[in-house]
């Protein structure tokens, strides 16, 4: 990849890789390949060698994109650690995962980064192909970190590029967290693999979105749900998008109401892209607004997906397929080419994919299973919906009882919710908790926190 980066480089030193959105400062690809040879000399003077891990916990900039290349220079692996993770997060991973370096900001408000090492005992065991690892919460409460070779990121980053038709010449709005997979897959690589230039801000508020589209002139802008629910909410007034060709959702489900309104505000539809970090891209929605028909699109070029017929659990096959899960320095499993995903699905007859729930999510209510995706299609129907999340809350003796958190407009109540429910559900899947909210709660990958729900 770094190969790759270097003959980009050479074909066009002076072409744009990445624009500061906050200050309007361009950097060219030879500027970026200065500077990440800049940090791999101090990587190496540091002690990083090919091989050892390096954690990098940096906000969306600059100095993230030079670190990676450097790091493929070194031939070390890749570690990118959430830019908001406390430092109490930070001293587990490193210590879990037997982390020689670390990249980070000394000061939050500060644009210079450090370096760090540690002394390490033993080495992680990892595949001699490591290349980046994908940094992930294991179910005992322990980090655990999806391993991916050069080969596995290239094939996602051709897929994602293929499918989504990314074009070298188009220009990416960087305001998801290059941390995330996400964000990794579908701006960093990019630009490395055949140097699709990046608006970079670590803000995504509306306004903001709108404006550093309009002023560089972006075509291709990825973003959570979350955003394009506010950005739906803004006045006609505040202005359109002049140059967006594609508007992806990814990282949390999209609403088919949020759809709705965004294509009523905006005149275009959200495209939905569908993957996870032990595989990248699975299923994109080419057609678009797919969420209002129910599904997330259909499968990226070069994927190949089984549903098992009892089960309807899918496997996802491709070359973008991680090596495996390392659960801690010592123990690596295999994924051996095929991930098997916890995600329920059925497929339509067009090929479309349908996220119908996930093994670990149904409710156990009086020893009936209560699907949380089946109440949540239905809740969504009535007007005035924006956003829902069904789950389970304990409940003594009964297990657990079906719950609702519910964003809607102010007319909407809960009793008509619950007969709403009651004409479509049996009596046990219908909600026997309604919370009417202003904001669902997310992370910054815009996934629910369960745990705050049942707080509320």
């Amino acid at each position: 990849m770094h190969q790759h980066f270097q003959a980009l480089t050479a074909a066009a030193p002076g072409a744009f890789a990445l624009i500061e959105g906050d200050n309007g400062n361009i950097v060219t690809r030879a500027s970026l390949l200065r500077r990440s040879d800049e940090l791999a000399t101090e990587l190496a003077r540091a002690g990083m060698r090919s091989g050892d891990l390096l954690a990098v916990q940096l906000p969306n900039s600059v100095d993230f994109v030079a670190t990676f290349l450097a790091a493929l220079k070194l031939r070390l692996v890749f570690a990118p650690i959430d830019r908001d993770a406390p430092e109490t997060e930070v001293a587990k991973i490193l210590s879990h995962f037997s982390i020689k370096g670390f990249v980070y900001r000394a000061d939050r408000s500060s644009r210079t980064s450090a370096i760090s090492t540690r002394a390490v005992q033993q080495p992680p065991r990892l595949p001699a192909t490591a290349c980046v690892m994908k940094l992930t919460s294991g179910s005992t409460g322990l980090p655990k970190a999806i391993v991916c070779s050069a080969a596995n990121l290239i094939a996602d980053s051709t897929n994602i590029c293929s499918t989504m038709q990314i074009a070298p010449g188009d220009l990416n709005l960087g305001a998801i967290p290059f941390s995330h997979s996400y964000g990794f897959a579908n701006l960093v690589l990019p630009l490395v693999l055949q140097g699709t230039a990046i608006v970079v801000t670590n803000d995504y508020m509306p306004l903001s979105t709108l404006a550093l589209c309009n002023r560089y002139g972006c075509t291709v802008v990825p973003l959570i749900p979350m955003v394009f629910d506010l950005l739906s909410a803004q006045p006609k007034e505040d202005g359109e998008f002049d140059s967006v060709r594609t508007f992806i959702s990814a990282g949390a489900p999209l609403t088919a109401t949020a759809s709705r309104r965004f294509r009523e505000r905006f005149g275009v539809d959200i495209q939905t892209f569908y993957g996870c970090s032990e595989v990248g891209g699975i299923t994109y929605d080419r057609a678009g607004a797919a969420v209002e028909r129910g599904t997330v699109g259909t499968a990226l070029d070069d994927v190949r997906l089984d549903v098992d017929a009892k089960t309807q659990r899918l496997s996802i096959h491709s070359d973008a397929v991680g090596l495996g899960y390392l659960s801690d320095a010592t123990h690596f499993h295999p994924f051996d080419g095929v991930f098997r995903t916890d995600d329920l699905v059925e497929l339509t007859p067009v090929g479309e994919i349908v996220l119908t729930g996930r093994v670990g999510d149904l409710i156990n209510t009086a020893s009936k299973k209560v699907n949380p995706r089946e109440v949540e299609l239905v809740i969504q129907q009535i007007e005035g919906v924006r956003q829902v999340k069904v789950y389970g809350e304990p409940a003594g003796a009964r297990g657990e009882v079906v719950a609702a958190a519910v964003v809607a407009e102010p007319d909407v109540t809960r009793e008509q919710i619950r007969d709403f429910c009651g004409e479509r559900l049996s009596s046990y899947k219908v909600p026997r908790i309604v919370k009417l909210i202003e904001q669902i709660p997310v992370d910054e990958r815009g996934k629910v926190k369960r745990a705050a729900l049942a707080e509320l």
